[in-house]
């Protein structure tokens, strides 16, 4: 097998930065050591200056402007275009568009006050913004997860284990109003274009959410969960035991070979002209570069000789981290078998051939919020337009 001669040094080549992810920015101190005070919910619900926001668990965000793919599936997929439409460059820099941003909101549009936070709705502490110089000095944010009766506009059916938070069956008068005005939008279509600030405190509140949403029940006895640590924790309530948010490890790619074309697959389920580079699962007891490998080789019937990590991504949808990397083909690897399962095509095109397709739509490529569109261009050397 060509797992043998894998390498994971890679070539002389420049980093990712960060800025550039755009669901990996933050400008918030996560403020863990405070997560355990008691009635530390409640005391900063009752603050006038802590700001909250409105998460659900399906990955979206309540934002100022109007809903942008309220009702995007549940494939993890970024959407293809821009809000720009025809001709935007598909990354113009963090937070560039304007009209889409987490609303100015205090604690107590929700009515709560103390002793009360959120009453009925699972809450979360986000942290303190931080000052110029990266000292924790702004205010605090509390998140709210909005449960799936309390969605405008009217979501799918909910997960299929659990429900989205506690307070599903109970009506939010407060909630609904405030949704009505700042409607929920995909996260994974949105968080190019959202601030660092609010892009770092979306991903984070709709992973909790995520989480919270799939671990009503205790894995170990079967025994209904309980919030704790501020959001960050669920204790069973028959045996105790305290459970915390899972991650799970994800490579994504871009493959050349010998002559730097790039590979390009199409997923089984994905609609037609959908392309993306190859991505899956860590498996248990394996390393990143031999999961690189072992993707490539499984989807697309290529053999890989090096492999580099680069930058690595939250993708809360529900629960990955994208980590990505660059991967060189071993020479005369140059024809892509696709397993005809979870990659129905695969091709290796050239820049040029890229930009052809692009331009007359036969490649439609996925939106600037993934990874996989920043490794792209990466590849390419710039913006794609299109």
């Amino acid at each position: 097998m060509c797992l043998c001669a894998l390498l994971f040094s890679g070539w002389e080549s420049e980093a990712m930065r960060i800025d550039q992810l755009a669901l990996s920015r933050s400008a918030t101190d996560r403020d863990a050591e405070r997560r355990s005070e008691p009635g530390l919910l409640e005391r900063l619900a009752a603050d006038p200056e802590t700001r909250l926001l409105l998460v659900d668990a399906r990955g979206r965000v309540a934002l100022t402007g109007p809903a942008i793919h309220p009702d995007l599936p549940d494939d993890g997929l970024t959407p293809p275009s821009l809000i720009g439409g025809p001709g935007a460059t598909a990354w113009e820099g963090p937070g560039t568009r304007s009209g889409w941003g987490l609303p100015d909101l205090r604690a107590g549009y929700l009515g709560a006050s103390a002793p009360t936070c959120c009453p009925d709705l699972t809450a979360l502490y986000m942290g303190r913004e931080l000052s110029d110089d990266g000292a924790p000095a702004g205010p605090s944010w509390i998140a709210v997860v909005v449960p799936p009766a309390l969605e405008v506009p009217d979501a799918p059916e909910p997960p299929a284990t659990g429900s989205d938070a506690e307070g599903t069956a109970v009506d939010h008068p407060d909630l609904r109003r405030l949704l009505e005005r700042y409607p929920l939008s995909a996260l994974r279509a949105m968080g190019a274009q959202m601030t660092a600030r609010d892009a770092g405190l979306a991903t984070t509140a709709t992973a909790l959410a995520a989480w919270h949403a799939r671990s009503v029940y205790c894995p170990v006895c079967g025994g209904r969960t309980e919030v704790t640590e501020a959001g960050w924790a669920r204790r069973c309530t028959d045996c105790a035991t305290v459970h915390f948010p899972r991650t799970d490890p994800a490579v994504i790619m871009t493959v050349v070979d010998e002559s730097d074309r790039l590979l390009l697959v199409r997923g089984a389920a994905w609609a037609p002209r959908r392309f993306s580079v190859v991505a899956g699962f860590v498996e248990a007891g394996e390393s990143v570069e031999a999961a690189v490998a072992r993707e490539v080789r499984e989807e697309t019937g290529l053999c890989v000789a090096e492999v580099e990590y680069i930058a690595s991504q939250p993708w809360p949808f529900p629960r990955s981290l994208m980590l990505g990397c660059r991967a060189r083909l071993a020479l005369g690897e140059d024809r892509p078998r696709p397993d005809g399962q979870e990659v129905v095509e695969a091709r290796l095109v050239s820049r040029d051939e890229l930009t052809a397709g692009v331009d007359d739509g036969s490649i439609l490529l996925p939106g600037p919020t993934s990874i996989a569109r920043l490794l792209i261009e990466d590849w390419y050397g710039g913006p794609i337009v299109g």
